[in-house]
């Protein structure tokens, strides 16, 4: 690390909803780093569970509270108005940081360029079938080699200079779950900055799943990249583009990197692709066709 790198204050924030299986791991991870943050962050988006009081214990950390969930993009924005310094890092709660992750990240903000560096995230659980079909088809990384400009900085961990950020107009809050990560990272793009990704800044992910939760949680990956869904779709351009495009595209890539692969096991989940794919779809026609619920804020995404 330069002296310059080394020497510019950072904050690190992590956004949280029902995340108190996992938050003290984040938070302690946070903590531990060779290169100290000057300010830590949790964002509590609305939790049920003991997320805050759990953060709460912990000194010199600033528990942020949303009275409603509003979002991941939401808590994100929480975090960036209110961070002291310009460098601001950010880990998924249900993620635990190498030691130097973060002395990994600041360097690259150096760069006057620069907008911000994003980290390689390592996958912790493979216990279950859908464990492993996340592992296989949900990855979160670029690879081992640095790459200046990757098509976007994931949003499991990274770091951006707030004034960037804001003069992007910070994240969408209509993506409430997925997709904010790549938004902004193509906002920042078209605005001249330049963005790096570091293997080296590791996470470990501890997320565990279930069949449903891993099919729910692609299909909002997968949803977030089609937005034109949430203005005036029609049930049969719904259907049809689940039904075709997905059947032809997203279906047959799963299913050829599993058979070349000789992942013969999560063929199983692969199928399961091709009816919550039209399932969901349908539920998300039905809830457009509703008036709109109370703050404005769809159930579905």
């Amino acid at each position: 690390m330069n002296d310059t790198a080394s020497r510019l204050p950072v904050s690190v924030y992590i956004p949280a909803y029902n995340a108190a299986e996992f938050i003290a791991r984040a938070i302690e991870g946070v903590l531990a780093q060779t290169l100290p943050p000057d300010e830590v962050l949790v964002v509590d988006d609305g939790s049920g569970d003991a997320t805050s009081a759990i953060a709460s214990r912990y000194p010199g950390v600033t528990l942020l509270r949303h009275d409603r969930n509003r979002g991941l993009a939401a808590a994100r924005n929480t975090a960036f108005r209110a961070a002291r310094n310009d460098c601001v890092a950010a880990l998924d709660a249900d993620c635990v940081p190498d030691a130097f992750w973060l002395a990994n990240l600041v360097p690259h903000l150096a760069a006057p360029r620069v907008a911000g560096a994003g980290g390689r995230l390592v996958e912790g659980v493979r216990r279950s079938l859908a464990d492993r079909w996340r592992c296989a088809h949900m990855v979160q990384e670029w690879g081992e080699s640095r790459i200046e400009n990757p098509r976007f900085l994931f949003g499991s961990n990274n770091i951006f200079r707030k004034s960037a950020v804001l003069d992007a107009g910070g994240y969408d809050e209509m993506m409430r779950t997925n997709g904010e990560d790549v938004d902004l990272s193509a906002r920042l793009r078209k605005l001249g900055w330049d963005l790096v990704y570091e293997p080296a800044a590791r996470a470990i992910h501890l997320r565990h799943d279930t069949l449903r939760s891993i099919l729910d949680t692609y299909w909002r990956w997968w949803r977030s990249g089609v937005r034109a869904y949430s203005d005036g779709a029609t049930l049969r351009s719904v259907l049809g583009h689940a039904l075709f495009v997905h059947f032809w595209r997203t279906f047959r890539e799963l299913v050829r990197s599993d058979l070349r692969a000789r992942r013969f096991s999560l063929l199983w989940p692969d199928l399961l692709v091709l009816g919550y794919f039209p399932f969901r779809d349908f539920r998300l026609w039905l809830a457009e066709q509703a008036p709109p619920a109370r703050h404005g804020v769809s159930s579905e995404v």
